[in-house]
């Protein structure tokens, strides 16, 4: 008779993620934990599969969890790993929920774009002026779009641009195919495709690499009256050649969900520009329930 399958849930909310691997593992033993301070106690079950979430504003217990000889998989349900490192690769196998929020950004970022173009942000301040007064609106269908970072997150960038009608171009470190874009092109390509796009989403992560690659030059080459949006890391657009982009026009508006610092501080000159729409670094945020149940996804896959 095969030995019983035990799994310990290491969430602040661990009866829903409970639930759903009993709907798909019903004959398995799961064990909840919703607190750092309980998991060395709830690890004593001896799990062989561990669901984990980096949920208090302590160190990881990671010893508790990884002290057990059972232990054979751990699931992080976060992009982030670092919280459970070091481990015996030869022990156990450490896997993240990287995926999880690639779609919900995506759609952000079209999103931001489209109500720059259709002027959202503008009627809704001639609302509150009562002020009736149309704009014309860049439509998206025949646009051109290209997406700085082909990873997960921006290939569904790609995806949902390319549905909506876009010619889509990709920079990537090491260029290849990918679906529902044009061509994709190295680094020291992108300004040739900026040059000749309507839209560009940055959402490349920070490396030695990327640090400062949207630099002065970068907006110099772009399509003058480009609308951007970055939500990579704070460090790869630089921001004063682009407040100073923006006040000439050449780029005509930018939504920014990430900055060198954050907050940003008050005295930050971005906060008063009109064509410059600021969100607090949440790009990747929904509902807790929703986000248990895409990452619980992942790892029952």
């Amino acid at each position: 008779m095969s030995e019983t399958l035990r799994i310990l849930v290491h969430a602040p909310r661990p009866e829903l993620v409970a639930g759903l691997i009993a709907e798909r593992h019903p004959q398995a033993l799961i064990t909840p934990c919703d607190s750092f301070a309980d998991l060395p106690k709830a690890a004593m079950v001896d799990p062989h599969i561990a669901y984990t979430e980096r949920f208090e504003r302590i160190p990881y217990p990671r010893e508790a969890l990884l002290a057990q000889p059972s232990l054979r998989f751990i699931h992080a349900s976060g992009a982030g790993i670092n919280h459970l490192t070091p481990w015996d690769p030869e022990k156990v196998h450490v896997c993240n929920a990287g995926g999880v929020q690639d779609e919900g950004m995506a759609q952000f970022a079209i999103a931001r774009l489209i109500a720059i173009s259709c002027h959202f942000f503008r009627y809704h301040d001639q609302q509150k002026e009562r002020l009736w007064k149309g704009h014309n609106v860049m439509h998206s269908t025949g646009g051109t779009l290209t997406v700085v970072g082909l990873g997960k997150i921006g290939r569904a960038c790609a995806r949902v641009g390319h549905a909506l009608g876009m010619t889509v171009y990709g920079v990537r470190a090491r260029p290849q195919p990918c679906e529902g874009v044009e061509e994709v092109v190295a680094p020291d390509q992108m300004h040739e495709v900026l040059a000749k796009s309507d839209y560009v989403i940055i959402v490349t992560p920070l490396t030695d690499q990327t640090r400062d690659l949207i630099d002065a030059a970068a907006i110099a080459a772009m399509k003058p009256g480009i609308i951007l949006h970055d939500m990579s890391r704070g460090n790869v657009l630089e921001h004063k050649p682009l407040i100073e982009a923006l006040n000439s026009g050449h780029v005509r508006a930018a939504s920014l969900d990430v900055f060198e610092e954050e907050p940003l501080p008050q005295e930050n000159p971005l906060w008063d520009m009109e064509n410059v729409h600021v969100t607090p670094h949440m790009a990747g945020m929904i509902t807790e329930d929703d986000y248990d149940r895409l990452s619980t996804e992942v790892f029952l896959d």
